[in-house]
């Protein structure tokens, strides 16, 4: 190898190993504080009610249902829209109406979802009156998720859409037809879209920090009832100032690591 090429190698590696330095310490600093929080407390830690301040360690029951039943329900809420809407990209792309839907959607991307969350609690919550309520929060989540799932819909689609359509018609299909063909074939990338936009809700704060209770306590009885979230609970715990709130803060983000990691094997495993 020559010189030149052994300093392009070094200086590569060199940059490959400062990207993963941060990344390393940060993985490895939440496991190893909240695996220890979690052994120490035991399995309970994700069914009972967190602990008082002061009062020794607790769980995140209550903030584990919140985070599973609000981004459960933006899913519902979203996937149907991001589906059809993925669906009208990958055919009809070349429509001035698909051009500014995609626009719009890649500007969402960028969007900051504080400002989401803020527009749905002065909407649901001020003026209708909707509450603190999982409903709500569910809205601005399934907001935030819509773009990402979306775009990659519309992107899985394209390849099966460009190898099936011609053959198809020219079998006599109708465009309905073709179009659950290609959403038969595309599937796969369907679903990943969908699991991306989970993996990207599951873990965000800024939409539903206006929409969620700060009490970590409550379990869920009513479509009514104030619900809290991981996300939330780290935040309100992480800058308390007792140590046992502190310690729950890093078993919550390690659960919620694991929740995230455990998407993306799914997902790249359904993408081979």
């Amino acid at each position: 190898m020559r010189r030149k090429d052994t300093v392009i190698v070094s200086l590569i590696t060199l940059l490959v190993i400062l990207f993963l330095l941060p990344i390393t310490f940060l993985l490895y600093t939440v496991v190893v504080n909240g695996l220890k929080v979690i052994i120490s407390y035991g399995p309970r830690f994700f069914i009972d009610l967190p602990p008082n301040p002061g009062e020794g360690l607790g769980g995140i029951g209550p903030a584990l249902e919140g985070s599973l039943y609000m981004v459960s329900l933006a899913v519902l809420i979203s996937a149907p829209i991001s589906i059809f809407t993925g669906v009208f990209l990958s055919f009809f792309e070349r429509s001035k109406i698909a051009s500014l839907i995609r626009a719009s959607l890649e500007l969402m991307v960028e969007f900051p979802t504080i400002v989401i969350g803020i527009v749905i609690f002065t909407i649901l919550v001020v003026e209708i009156g909707l509450g603190l309520n999982g409903i709500t929060a569910a809205m601005a989540l399934a907001i935030v998720m819509l773009p990402y799932s979306t775009i990659q819909i519309s992107e899985a689609l394209r390849i099966p859409k460009k190898l099936y359509e011609e053959v198809a018609y020219s079998l006599g299909l109708t465009t309905w037809q073709v179009i659950k063909l290609v959403m038969y074939i595309g599937r796969r990338g369907i679903i990943n879209g969908l699991l991306i936009g989970f993996a990207k809700i599951i873990g965000e704060t800024a939409p539903i920090i206006f929409l969620t209770s700060s009490t970590a306590n409550l379990y869920i009885k009513t479509f009514n009832t104030a619900v809290t979230g991981i996300p939330v609970m780290i935040y309100n715990y992480a800058f308390s100032g007792y140590s046992n709130l502190n310690e729950v803060a890093w078993g919550a983000s390690f659960v919620l690591i694991i929740l995230v990691t455990i998407i993306f094997v799914v997902v790249r495993k359904m993408a081979k």
